[in-house]
């Protein structure tokens, strides 16, 4: 062989060893599993859907259960659209009968209950857990929901001895597996928004055998249909895995105007899930949130508000600390609101009212948004939010900022003079800084006009837990919509939802019979005028007082695809995509 054939073959050598290591290499990355790693800002008591209804439980549930509908990721305003259904329920009876074919040969997620066997979800899967709504001990924020809805709903626990044993042998009137594909509910009364509590995390199948294997405390379990298997609590995150046997499923090909521009229908007709692995770090600090998403520990970051500040250097622009790691900043509209909540059983503060005007008239509400939110946030004008049915972007702030009036209003109610001022109890909404910052700042305002203000630093699950007790006060309160309908939040002002999601007690007849007749009417003009109605009482009598409507600033890391948040639509991690 000459020299100059040697180099060649040389040559060739190597070539054929660095393609054969780098296609190794190709080989290994690809094959490594990709992770997607997010954080919750507060821990939660319990995943049983009958129970979860704190947003963060409902994000990982979101990810393994599977209800009957769903939101059209990429479209706005909402609309509805079959998830394990196989299309839109078929409505009877002037709508009192409705007709649900379900999708065949979807599959659970393996567990113990089933013996080694797989199992395929049927429609009296969707009979147990409406089943389980209606039991006295779950205590399920969906029963108010159902109450005087769905036929034999309201009797069931009785007819069952509240015993989940006697599930399985005694049937609910108004719900019925026809066979394994087909399920029927009859309704008392047409329903409006029947669809929507049928896209609802409440309703998803529990096939018995999981009941029976739990007991019925599926608190700390989640198993479901969904694209992710549920791996539980590990140190300091929730895992959740791949569903390899998922069915076929593909990311929309359609969508707003929005998805066009932003070219979230990149992915188009791709199989979901993208994603392998998905951890959700539970960060209650703000900070430590903050540091993770800096260090990359964690990919997409809400910001929180008292870090707004940080987004930008002293010229506006993006800081040099995401600019350097090409950090996507992104701000989303979010159907959500926030007010200030009064305790109507209360001897004190919900027994007067020239009191809780004085309160109403004593917060600087601009500095309030400021401060709380660095003006990202918008001063609420009702109890509705942008995007509502019904909402009226031109209706006057009833409550100003006037400290003479407050004061006056003090004077009213019987505290004219420092020694006679009462304390007022101010319970927070959790224990962040945010939380915190806000506790000073109602104190600060309210000590302005003479009264005593004590602070209660609750944790989250605390507050829930003395909120829906009536053991609180007074207290900020907000709400993540469920559904886009006004009757979602006016709920919470009904009176025989306390004990429970109507922590401020508040209890009028006028409104529980204007409730009531909302809930039969389709009319959507008259539905608007209802709202309108109640809504001018809720104002006179005062248990509220509407504060802002709160927005989100998104980070995100520039391999992350298409992420479009919402507060309605949970089960959006399937959607998502890492680029390698």
């Amino acid at each position: 062989m000459n020299k100059r054939t040697f180099l060649v073959a040389l040559v060739i050598i190597i070539s054929l060893a660095l393609g054969f290591f780098g296609l190794k290499k190709l080989k290994i990355n690809q094959s490594t599993p990709s992770l997607l790693s997010l954080s919750l800002d507060n821990a939660f008591d319990s995943l049983d859907p009958a129970k979860a209804y704190s947003d963060d439980s409902l994000v990982i549930s979101a990810q393994v259960l599977e209800p009957l509908y769903q939101y059209h990721y990429l479209k706005r305003p909402y609309e509805i659209q079959p998830l394990v259904a196989e299309s839109l329920p078929k409505l009877e009876l002037k709508g009192t009968l409705i007709k649900i074919r379900l999708k065949k040969n979807i599959l659970y997620h393996d567990h113990s209950a089933f013996n080694g066997k797989k199992r395929y979800m049927k429609a009296d899967d969707f009979v147990v857990q409406f089943k389980r709504l209606a039991m006295e001990s779950l205590k399920s924020p969906a029963k108010s929901l159902f109450a005087g809805l769905i036929v034999g709903f309201d009797s069931y626990s009785k007819k069952i001895n509240n015993d989940w044993r006697n599930i399985s042998m005694t049937p609910l009137e108004g719900v019925i597996a026809i066979d394994d594909y087909n399920l029927e509910v009859k309704l008392t009364r047409t329903e409006p928004n029947i669809v929507y509590y049928l896209a609802l995390n409440f309703i998803v199948p529990v096939p018995f055998e999981l009941v029976a294997w739990q007991e019925n405390n599926l608190d700390k379990v989640l198993l479901g249909t969904g694209p992710y298997i549920f791996g539980g609590f590990q140190e300091n995150y929730y895992e959740l895995k791949k569903f390899k046997d998922y069915r076929q499923d593909f990311y929309p090909s359609s969508g707003d105007r929005y998805a066009n521009v932003e070219k979230l229908l990149d992915s188009s007709k791709e199989l979901i899930p993208f994603i392998d692995i998905v951890r959700f770090y539970v960060t209650s600090q703000e900070s430590e949130r903050w540091e993770m998403f800096l260090k990359r520990k964690i990919d997409l970051l809400t910001v929180p508000k008292s870090f707004i500040p940080a987004l930008y250097n002293s010229n506006g622009e993006l800081s040099n600390d995401l600019k350097k790691n090409h950090v996507t900043l992104k701000h989303f509209p979010i159907l959500a609101n926030r007010w200030l909540a009064f305790n109507m059983k209360h001897p004190l503060i919900g027994k007067n009212d020239f009191l809780r005007r004085a309160i109403a008239y004593s917060i600087d509400y601009s500095q309030y948004i400021q401060v709380l939110s660095q003006n990202t946030n918008l001063r609420a004008n009702s109890i509705l939010v942008p995007g509502i049915s019904g909402y009226l972007p031109a209706k006057d702030f009833r409550f100003k900022y006037d400290p003479e009036l407050a004061k006056a209003y003090l004077k009213q109610a019987g505290f004219d003079r420092p020694d006679k001022m009462p304390t007022i109890k101010y319970s927070t909404r959790g224990n962040q800084s945010i939380h915190l910052t806000e506790a000073d700042f109602i104190k600060k305002h309210l000590e302005a006009i003479g009264l005593k203000v004590e602070i209660e630093v609750l944790a989250f699950p605390n507050f829930l837990t003395k909120g829906r007790a009536g053991e609180l006060m007074f207290f900020t309160d907000n709400w993540l919509f469920d559904y886009p309908d006004g009757e979602n939040i006016l709920q919470l002002l009904v009176s025989k939802n306390f004990p429970g999601i109507n922590k401020s007690a508040y209890s009028n007849n006028h409104i529980d019979k204007l409730y009531d007749e909302l809930k039969q009417t389709t009319n959507m003009d008259q539905r608007d005028k209802i709202i309108r109605e109640m809504e001018e009482i809720v104002f006179n009598d005062l248990p509220w007082i509407p504060m802002m409507y709160e927005s989100s600033f998104v980070l995100q890391y520039p391999n992350i695809k298409n992420f479009r948040k919402s507060s309605i639509i949970r089960n959006y991690v399937k959607y998502l995509k890492l680029e390698r």
